[in-house]
């Protein structure tokens, strides 16, 4: 099968319907990631579980976002068996990596692997995410990040310590490279996506200004854990996403309604 015949399929594909509107989810977060400008051309990879199945979907590997849809979304057993070979074939970093997550994480239903600029200015700096914005707290500061040396190919030992960076966190920073990005639902991992980007982008601003000579201030402890405290007991700011991705839905629906073909 060539990379092209991959695109588009004439007859949208069969499946239940949980699936179904998984992979109606996962094609959105493709066609947001091309909105935001959060795309890397086609190396970057985004998974989910398929509901009920030991089972992922993911898309083919040389794809642009713009080009994902519904129906060509590529269906993979955990046992690495290709459900979908008319649709072609997955990243195996995206194969790899999302099962370890989803056999070890059980309520993770979604993993994001994005590397934005700003992604990758922060990764590269030893100190990690510095709480200077809201986009921090956002994403539930500092205690929900763990960080992970660069690795090219995705070996044992690479595997283990990506899951043991990952221990109770919610995003993993790759040294270099980029970071996953792991949520209960589709809706929260583009949420935490979205929030990491934009608190890295703003911290290399903020670092740019302190390099010109601007006095820089950062949120002390006390006040991190009682803006994070007070957002939790919020009826309005629940920071998983679920009011924002209703809003992320329709847009896609108005703007790209090809995305779930």
């Amino acid at each position: 099968m060539t990379k092209a015949s991959a695109i588009a399929r004439s007859t949208p594909i069969v499946c239940h319907a949980p699936e179904w509107e998984t992979r109606r989810e996962l094609s959105a977060v493709y066609h947001l990631l091309k909105k935001y400008r959060l795309t890397d051309l086609t190396n970057q990879w985004h998974a989910a579980r398929v509901p009920g199945e030991k089972a992922l979907l993911t898309h083919h590997y040389g794809l642009f976002n713009e080009e994902i849809t519904a129906s060509n979304l590529i269906k993979v057993g955990f046992n690495g068996t290709n459900m979908n070979p008319e649709n072609g074939e997955p990243n195996p970093s995206a194969t790899e990596i999302a099962k370890v997550f989803f056999e070890a994480r059980p309520e993770i239903n979604c993993v994001m692997h994005i590397h934005t600029k700003a992604i990758m200015g922060v990764s590269a700096q030893s100190a990690g995410l510095r709480p200077y914005s809201q986009a921090f707290l956002m994403i539930g500061g500092a205690e929900q990040i763990g960080y992970t040396r660069y690795e090219f190919e995705c070996t044992d030992d690479f595997l283990s310590g990506l899951l043991k960076a990952a221990h109770n966190k919610s995003m993993i920073v790759e040294a270099f490279h980029g970071a996953f990005v792991l949520g209960r639902t589709v809706g929260e991992a583009f949420f935490r996506s979205f929030y990491l980007d934009q608190a890295c982008a703003v911290q290399l601003e903020v670092q740019s200004a302190g390099a010109a000579g601007a006095t820089l201030m950062t949120l002390g402890q006390p006040e991190i854990d009682r803006h994070l405290a007070d957002m939790a007991k919020s009826d309005w700011y629940g920071y998983d996403g679920e009011l924002e991705w209703k809003a992320c839905l329709r847009c896609v629906d108005r703007e790209s309604p090809d995305y779930k073909r």
